[in-house]
């Protein structure tokens, strides 16, 4: 069943901080006591760096009954210690339980860069995590089956106001997109709806049609699908509708399990099953 609305969003305020998840803590519960730290029970997180102790993952597949758009790798041991190079998690709620939805990168123990999706059983250590939490404010992330993929998405849906610390927090949008949107045209979109003059985007995770890469000499890298875990970061600027955005740049993991990195194509960011999608008003000192 293909739903008419391509984009699911909720308008709310999201507070910022940078965080240290401690060693031992498995990852899942660590980012979601961080959000309720601040008094959240929803955000975003970006995993700046740091250690893990166990890291089970898996990555995408094809689906060979067609029971789903696409289905998971099966389940990988990373050789620990690992260390993190970037990542992004959506954290939230499925059937009352927490759950995160969080593609990751790291360096294993031998040196070699590794990359995919996150179980509820990776462990932080021997040394802890840096990461940003974005805590939403009036905004409840909750996992639920996609009639059109038949996968597990996570979707917002509004709920009364937590009371953030209002003074530190910036206005903001949570987005879930559908197959075939274009995340940079979304973001635009959502700018325009709120009247965002420039805007940022972080800890926003899911899956597009593939990748495709900026390189030098006007030449691009195309990441195999059709679907791609992907990570991405970037701001957006509406000042001049004729500029392009400063910088968008990803991290994807192809369905082989390999890692690839750079700055993103706007015009191939087609979503392949889901993009829980964070854009965040940013303020410039010049403006």
């Amino acid at each position: 069943m293909v739903a008419a609305e391509r984009r699911t969003s909720v308008v709310t305020r999201s507070i910022a901080r940078r965080v240290t998840l401690p060693a031992g803590a498995k990852l899942l519960d660590a980012m979601a006591d961080a959000l309720e730290a601040l008094g959240a029970t929803s955000g975003q997180v970006e995993l700046l760096d740091g250690s893990l102790s166990r890291v089970s993952y898996c990555f995408p597949a094809l689906c060979e009954d067609a029971s789903t758009a696409v289905t998971y790798s099966s389940t990988h041991e990373a050789m620990v210690p690992a260390r993190v190079i970037a990542g992004s998690a959506t954290v939230g709620f499925r059937d009352g339980k927490r759950l995160a939805h969080c593609h990751a990168s790291w360096f294993d123990a031998n040196g070699d860069v590794r990359g995919g999706h996150l179980w509820w059983e990776t462990v932080i250590g021997p040394g802890p995590v840096e990461a940003i939490v974005h805590a939403l404010d009036e905004a409840e992330l909750i996992c639920e089956t996609d009639p059109e993929t038949r996968l597990p998405v996570f979707t917002p849906h509004p709920c009364p106001s937590r009371k953030l610390e209002k003074a530190n927090s910036v206005r903001a949008v949570i987005s879930r997109l559908a197959p075939g949107v274009e995340v940079a045209a979304a973001v635009r979109e959502i700018m325009r709806e709120q009247g965002f003059q420039q805007a940022s985007i972080a800890g926003s995770v899911g899956s597009l049609v593939g990748a495709v890469f900026h390189r030098a000499n006007n030449t691009v890298a195309v990441v195999d699908g059709p679907a791609t875990e992907v990570t991405f970061t970037g701001e957006f600027d509406l000042r001049d509708p004729n500029a392009p955005a400063p910088w968008f740049s990803g991290i994807a993991i192809d369905r082989f399990g390999a890692v690839h990195t750079g700055q993103l194509v706007e015009e191939e960011t087609i979503v392949a099953c889901a993009m829980e999608l964070l854009v965040e008003e940013v303020f410039n000192e010049r403006t």
